[in-house]
């Protein structure tokens, strides 16, 4: 009895040995003869793992945000843990072994791809062309079906657009940050004390927009950029996200440039850019020729120039002032232009001072009877404007009574532009004969604002002048406001003034 109880616990064993035995071979699969059963790819596809501003490429489109397989990247493929092989990509999608690999069991697996097949990427030098990381992971198939691999970005993508009036002439970009990384099968890798500058490629797309890209490792600060070869701290560092799109806005403008007039000999001199004029109070003899969008200081300067105004504005520009300057102009006959202290030959001029007792004072001088003129103290002609928000600016009386002088703000005889007077402390002298202060002598006016609860503006006319603010003699077309509390001639308008002065 005993033997028999023990023979068939013997055989429950057996049995519970077999069942175990079937059990695992079928999560183990069947074998597959080697080199019969080879991976089977549909496709190969390319998307982005985040919506926010997604970037998906391997080679950059026209429009800068699309993803296009250029063709003939080669990727790395793994069935399992099995040996990996290598494909070229086709640019619709499609591969070509040439290194296939094979299924060898039945049972379900992941099949894992990766680019690029060598595994360490170098970030340091992207002028030429971006450095990629992409994985794809195809949840458990079988060997009788065909996979699709959905390639995703493991890097982050970083973008520099620059503004600013020197944006174009910028020749490289940088940022510091990891300047290479592994990939393992397409797990990232890296040595976070492996940094470095990276160097950006200039990209210019289809709408015209230019840009500054580099890929690098998500999750890794970036606080340095180096622009044209000189450093500067983010005020705002970035933490790229991985496969998604990182903006950084730089503005470049240009250094600031510092004029000392003591040093300078010459007659006439262009400035550009920001641009700082330093006088010591003398009489200088120089002409000063602005070019558009500059931005110029003037602090302490005193210049004269017979035959032409002493500054010329050429285009949109601003005048900040520093300390207490003088202009002097001195007509040739009949040239009233000549003859101002200021010249907008066009656009638009717009005047501040660095605090309120920063002036600013224009004489206009007659040049030699016979046929004797002054000229404007600041000249704005039909195509140009001016805007005075702070400052303290006096335009004196001109010498005696010549023959004729243009307004103290405006012009002589044709249209002047759009004065707006904001801001500040104005005094317009005493012009001749017929011509308003501000305004014209016998011109239209387009339009003349006053307005501010801080603006004083006290101006005079022309003995036989029909009004101070307007045109002495013409007919006014465009419009004349004054209100929102400015004070003008002692009066503050709380009201809205229509209508010559």
């Amino acid at each position: 009895m005993k033997k028999k109880q023990n023979l068939f616990v013997g055989l429950v064993a057996a049995l519970l040995l077999s069942s175990c035995s079937q059990e695992e071979l079928g999560e183990q699969g069947m074998a597959l003869p080697e080199g019969e059963y080879p991976l089977q790819i549909g496709s190969v596809t390319l998307t982005a793992e985040v919506s926010e501003q997604p970037w998906t490429r391997v080679v950059e489109s026209t429009d800068g945000m699309s993803s296009v397989w250029e063709g003939d990247e080669q990727i790395g493929v793994q069935i399992g843990s099995g040996q990996p092989g290598i494909y070229t990509v086709q640019d619709d999608g499609s591969v070509v072994a040439i290194n296939p690999v094979y299924w060898t069991s039945t049972a379900p697996t992941y099949v894992t791809a990766w680019y690029p097949t060598n595994e360490t990427v170098d970030l340091s030098n992207q002028s030429n062309g971006l450095a990629y990381v992409l994985e794809a992971t195809q949840d458990p198939v079988t060997y009788e079906q065909s996979v699709t691999l959905n390639f995703t970005h493991k890097l982050a993508k970083v973008r520099v657009v620059l503004n600013g009036t020197q944006a174009g002439q910028v020749e490289s970009v940088e940022i510091y940050g990891i300047t290479a990384c592994n990939h393992l099968g397409g797990s990232l890798d890296y040595e976070a004390s492996n940094t470095g500058w990276i160097k950006m490629k200039k990209q210019t797309f289809a709408d015209g927009t230019e840009c500054w890209e580099a890929n690098v490792v998500p999750g890794e600060v970036i606080s340095q950029i180096k622009v044209n070869n000189t450093e500067a701290t983010l005020t705002k560092p970035l933490t790229p996200k991985v496969a998604a799109l990182n903006t950084i806005t730089i503005n470049v403008e240009q250094a600031p440039t510092e004029i000392d007039l003591d040093a300078y000999e010459g007659t006439t001199l262009t400035v550009s850019g920001k641009t700082t004029i330093k006088g010591n109070g003398q009489q200088k003899n120089l002409q000063i020729t602005v070019a558009p969008d500059t931005e110029l200081t003037l602090q302490n300067v005193n210049l004269s120039y017979k035959g032409s105004a002493p500054v010329v504005f050429k285009g949109d520009a601003t005048l900040t002032l520093e300390g207490a300057n003088t202009l002097e102009g001195e007509c040739v006959a009949w040239d009233f232009n000549s003859g101002s202290g200021i010249y907008i030959e066009q656009g638009t001029l717009t005047i501040n001072a660095d605090n309120e007792n920063a002036s600013l004072t224009i004489s206009r001088k007659y040049n030699m009877k016979p046929n004797s003129s002054a000229g404007m103290g600041i000249c704005v002609p039909e195509n140009a404007s001016l805007i005075i928000k702070s400052g303290k600016i006096t335009i004196n009386d001109v010498d005696s009574e010549g023959d004729s002088s243009g307004a103290g703000i405006g012009t002589s005889g044709e249209t002047c532009g759009n004065i707006t007077i904001e801001g500040g402390n104005i005094t317009v002298g005493k012009c001749s004969w017929y011509t308003a202060g501000i305004g014209s002598l016998n011109g239209d006016c387009k339009g003349i604002t006053i307005t501010g609860e801080n603006t004083v503006v006290n101006v005079s006319k022309g003995d036989y002048a029909s009004c101070y603010i307007g045109s002495g003699i013409g007919t006014v077309t465009g419009n004349i406001t004054i209100g929102d509390g400015a004070t003008v001639n002692g009066v503050k308008y709380t009201e809205t003034h229509t209508g010559t002065l």
